[in-house]
């Protein structure tokens, strides 16, 4: 009993720790937002949609912030699946996105089976300021994986190519081939975008990489980039699913902090106090001592395990 007590004890010393450390992270991460539009980035994305449907540009449309231009970089299939953002204005569109993305995060969390106090990660936190679709598509994603199925996989992959890679996870040709035919449904839908996007793929790419300043991930830094792919290729043959959530945060082009919300199924203490920290190349580097604790946990518990049976004879 007073082992159980003991333990408890320890875990609620432990989540209280992790909660203020969210807490305090948190609200240094809000502070610098502060001179940023509530929403910015929904506001892009309903900008590019609107630009679209007029007849402009998608890439076009931005958001300038002092001296910084943030520019929409979203895929055709993005801009088709948010299409019926027309029928509101700019600031309606944002405050039900918004509504949308907190109960979102907070679906997430349940479905996790984490802390309320969760919805203070650091990287759920920036999501919803900016309104970014980041939590509504891992929250697809993780609701497809459990029991919305291919349908929410689907929406989630056409509203972020790389939650794609997630869907690799599940191994499934039906629901990979699904997944991915949505969204080249939409090439039947509006073909002219899709041409104007693969005549300017590069521009935006190399815009986005450019406003990113490199992004938190190690794509852009071969000497990180080298052994992140190798431990996301030795996580895969141990655990695929964990190999292609990770993949997002640890390798994707210009991520933005955000993309640690891609942890959260396979979330340790570990990786938690880590990836709430908005250092550039942090996740990576994270992900890479994850996977070496992965490959060392089995031999040490297997090793410990001989040593108590060993203790134990020796005390008989």
């Amino acid at each position: 009993m007073r082992q159980r007590a003991g333990e408890k004890s320890l875990r609620f010393l432990g989540q209280a720790a992790l909660a203020a450390w969210f807490f305090d992270l948190a609200a240094i991460r809000i502070g610098m937002f502060d001179k940023l539009p509530f929403g910015m980035d929904i506001r892009i994305y309903y900008r590019g949609v609107q630009n679209w449907l007029n007849g402009g540009d998608p890439w076009a449309a931005n958001a300038v912030v002092g001296h910084h231009t943030y520019s929409y970089a979203g895929t055709p299939a993005t801009t088709v699946v948010l299409g019926p953002s027309a029928l509101f204005s700019e600031d309606q569109f944002v405050i039900l996105w918004l509504v949308i993305s907190f109960l979102s995060a907070v679906a997430l969390i349940r479905m996790l089976r984490l802390p309320l106090y969760w919805l203070m990660f650091p990287p759920i936190v920036e999501a919803l300021i900016s309104g970014n679709p980041q939590i509504v598509v891992v929250m697809l994603l993780v609701a497809g994986a459990r029991r919305a199925g291919v349908v929410a996989e689907s929406v989630a992959v056409a509203l972020k190519v790389y939650a794609y890679i997630a869907v690799l996870g599940e191994r499934e040709w039906r629901r990979l081939i699904l997944a991915a035919g949505v969204s080249a449904a939409t090439i039947l839908v509006a073909p002219a975008i899709w041409i104007n996007y693969a005549q300017h793929f590069g521009m935006i790419s190399g815009r986005l990489a450019q406003e990113a300043e490199g992004g938190y991930s190690a794509f852009y830094y071969p000497v990180v980039l080298i052994p992140t792919a190798v431990a996301i290729a030795f996580l895969w043959r141990i655990d695929p699913k964990a190999a292609v959530w990770l993949a997002v945060p640890a390798l994707w082009p210009a991520s933005e902090f955000h993309y640690a919300m891609f942890a959260l199924p396979f979330m340790t203490p570990f990786l938690a106090v880590l990836l709430a920290i908005p250092l550039r190349l942090l996740a990576p580097i994270t992900i890479v001592f994850y996977v070496i604790g992965r490959y060392a946990a089995a031999p040490a518990r297997a090793r410990f395990g001989i040593w108590a049976t060993d203790w134990s004879a020796a005390r008989a």
